[in-house]
């Protein structure tokens, strides 16, 4: 059986780091001196951020790959132009699933993100992005195709709740997950996920 692999497109992720290890690759995208798209093999993690999203996952999915696309510089700032090149990295590297724990309000950009969200899911992979229960407009959460996550503790466990698309639809239904397994059926894309709080990052802003 081939190993999930899961782009995670966000600050990078230091792979040594206890809750981590495991296989890890990965690539920088950002932009030079002349504002030129560029792409190197460093993906270490200047914030911890990414590295925390990618200890959550190992500790679902143990066994899963991962492929680092940072697209944040040291400052923690981002352009949605570097954050649609990394979504098309991951779906170019073979990614079943691409973990987009960040978050940009529409305008500049969001067609951009919106064109490759589509390329990336006619390549075959599933996005999942971080939504917020009080902005249901946030990109690329509330995008078609997209699977938002927004967090709810109302929930116990390893619960899970799908929703219809957008974070307020019906109807619902909830979901158990088991360490090591990741839902290839279910609800379709566009639909939204309550997590339980604390399985679950704050997306970082693009700007």
């Amino acid at each position: 059986m081939q190993k999930l692999l899961i782009g995670i497109v966000d600050t990078g992720i230091n792979p040594w780091h206890s809750h981590v290890r495991g296989e890890v690759r990965g690539c920088r995208i950002y932009l030079d001196n002349s504002k030129k798209i560029c792409e190197d093999s460093d993906f270490n993690d200047p914030s911890g951020h990414g590295t925390a999203v990618a200890g959550v996952l190992r500790r679902a999915l143990p066994h899963a790959g991962f492929y680092a696309i940072r697209v944040f510089d040291n400052g923690l700032t981002t352009y949605p132009s570097l954050v649609a090149r990394g979504i098309l990295r991951a779906a170019a590297q073979g990614c079943d699933v691409i973990n987009l724990s960040l978050a940009l309000p529409p305008g500049s950009g969001a067609e951009l993100i919106a064109e490759a969200c589509i390329a990336a899911r006619d390549a075959g992979s599933v996005l999942v992005a971080a939504g917020h229960p009080e902005r249901p407009g946030l990109l690329p959460a509330s995008l078609p195709g997209v699977y938002g996550v927004i967090c709810d503790d109302e929930l116990k466990g390893d619960e899970i709740e799908m929703q219809g698309a957008g974070p307020y639809s019906l109807p619902r239904f909830r979901h158990t997950t088991q360490a090591g397994k990741y839902p290839r059926q279910g609800k379709p894309p566009g639909t939204f996920a309550r997590l339980r709080p604390g399985y679950s990052f704050r997306g970082a802003d693009v700007e």
